[in-house]
Formats: structure tokens, sequence, C-alpha cells
């Protein structure tokens, strides 16, 4: 990784290794050369962490040259570049760098820990869909997508929404106390990943297709395996039957009690990924700068994380098109005039 005195972040996987080509070509006066230099590492409390962390250290004027590897998940180190020059002039560079740890989309609906509305799978086809492999979506790794997926979701979740979340405790605003519903037990053939019930199906035509359920979650309430939350990956518009991944803990029985929770909307789904593509599409200085105006407290570009003043709160930035998508979701403003 090429760097200049100019840059002071980047960031990495606790499993990579970088080695750092780090410049000071800007900085030195005319006529000086890097003679001798040292690197440190510190996390945020201080402790040292070179001796595990930093290797293979060299100078080469104008440029010093180490490697840097391991490190904890989820903590920011502050690396030390000081140099002395043949001059006898000390030159010193900071650069954090911060650790990511793994993360994942949790597309639970209702569920206490959910963190997005749609899968990363669903994300990639609706932006593909709409914007092509030209889109800047497609340069970031797929870390990097859930990270503003989840940051999406965040967002759109700001807005203040009809009625009331469906559970007290789910993590997201969705779904609401109106969102489409069955209850029941399961029905024969019972397994640890499929179960029919009669009200999973119709026999009016065209009330639930194929595949009806894909995409919405199943709640276990009484019985076994109870509090068991499971996404369903597909359903049976001919008699019922559900498949769920991963399994349950336990085979269910026809005494265990359920709450299947159809997909989230549509709209909701396609407002999370707009808003997802908006980030990357506007995550250059100038569009910072103006969240930051805007108000903006944490902002994730890909990998990157920006936190601004949260003295200054005004508003988040949010696509447009997101914004129109959950419009007929938003509670209205009533003006009142005296008589």
């Amino acid at each position: 990784m090429k760097m200049d005195s100019s840059i002071n972040y980047f960031w990495k996987y606790p499993e990579e290794e970088f080695a750092i080509e780090f410049s000071f070509e800007n900085t030195l006066s005319s006529g000086d050369s890097l003679s001798s230099a040292t690197v440190t590492i510190t996390d945020d409390e201080g402790t040292d962490h070179t001796s595990s962390m930093i290797s293979d250290k060299s100078v080469s004027s104008p440029k010093v040259y180490f490697t840097i590897s391991g490190g904890t998940a989820d903590v920011t180190y502050n690396i030390k570049i000081k140099t002395t020059t043949s001059q006898g002039n000390v030159l010193i560079s900071y650069v954090k760098c911060e650790v990511f740890g793994s993360v994942s989309l949790v597309t639970y609906i209702g569920g206490s820990t959910s963190n997005s509305y749609v899968t990363l799978t669903e994300a990639n086809k609706y932006i593909r869909s709409k914007y092509r492999h030209s889109s800047l979506w497609d340069t970031l790794t797929d870390s990097g997508k859930k990270r503003v997926l989840i940051e999406a979701a965040r967002i759109i979740d700001t807005f203040n929404f009809t009625g009331d979340r469906y559970y007290e405790s789910q993590a997201l605003q969705f779904p609401r106390d109106n969102h489409e519903t069955v209850t029941g037990n399961p029905a024969t053939p019972i397994t640890a990943t499929s179960f029919k019930n009669s009200g999973l199906y119709s026999t009016t035509y065209g009330e639930y297709p194929d595949n009806y359920w894909k995409y919405g979650t199943c709640h276990i309430t009484e019985g076994t395996p109870l509090y068991d939350i499971r996404q369903i990956v597909s359903s049976d518009s001919t008699n019922g039957k559900i498949v769920v991944n991963p399994s349950f803990t336990a085979t269910p029985t026809t005494n265990t009690e359920f709450i299947i929770f159809a997909p989230i909307d549509d709209r909701v789904k396609a407002a999370q990924c707009e808003q997802a593509e908006f980030l990357v599409r506007n995550a250059n200085l100038d569009s910072l700068v103006g969240y930051k105006e805007m108000g903006a407290r944490v902002v994730r570009i890909g990998d990157t994380r920006v936190d601004f003043d949260p003295s200054n709160l005004a508003k988040l930035p949010i696509s447009p098109v997101a914004k129109k998508l959950l419009s007929g979701f938003m509670r209205k403003r009533t003006r009142y005039a005296r008589a």
C-alpha cells in the first residue's frame, strides 16, 4: 500500500497483512533526505503493540517501509512514523489504522438484533438491475456493502412512520402493527427445516403464489424449539409448506406455536437499496462536507466511517428516491386553523 504524509487513515481486517510504503517526499526540505526512522503503534488506550504488529521496517529516502499485520477487531490503532533527516531535522507523521471485525446482515423480520431489511443478494440484484455493473456499488467488498446497507437501514428508520412497531423489542421500524402475519401450529410432515400449515396457502387463484412467504420470517412462540427465529427460503402454493434456513435447533411438533411474518414491503426494501446506492455514489469530500452541514452524526461509506460533531445535528443525508418510496408509510402533518 502506497501512502504519503497527507494520508492519515486506512483500515484492514485482522487476518490481513499490509506492506506499507510511506513517502515524506512532500515534507522534506530541498537537498535533505531521510537517514533513519522508527515506527510504533499503540491502541487508543496507549498500549504499545509494535512488537506484534510492525515488522520489516526499512528506509530508502524519501520513503519508509514497514509491514503491519494482526490487530484486534473493532480497535483503532495509532501509528507514529518518526524520521531523522541527513540535516538533523525530525519529521513525524501519524496514521490511524482501524481494524474491522466481521459484519453480518441480520434480516429476521421483527428480530431484536436485525439490522437490515434486505439480504446482500437482494441488494446486489436491485442495484445491479437499476444502475448496472458500472455502479460504484460493485467496487466495494461484500463487507463494505454490508456496512453501507446497515447504515442505510439506520438512516431510513429515522422517519416518523404511521402506526407502531409490531414488537417493542424489535430493532428496526418495520414490521409495523398492521403487518401481514399467520399464526398456528405445524402440520405433518414436519422436519427440522420445514412444515405445512393450511393458513399458508389458499384455494383462491393467485392469492398465495409460490414463494409468497420467501424472505419472510418464522418465530416459534410456544413449544419446541422455543424462541427460534428463522428466515423462510421457499413456500409452496399448493400445500402451504415452508422451508427455513438455517435449520431449527430442534424439530417442531404439532403442539408448537408459530407466528410467520410476510416479507417486508418491497418499497421499504427498495428504499434501503436506494439509500445505500446514494451513500456510495456521494462518497467524496464535497458530499461529506455537505453531510456535516446537514447535521449528520455518522456516515459510513463502504468500509470507511466518518464521525461528525454531535452538537450540530439537523438532518441526515436522505436519498430523494428512498424518501419518495417511503412516503406512503409516513405520518402526514395536519394544519389546524382557527374558525
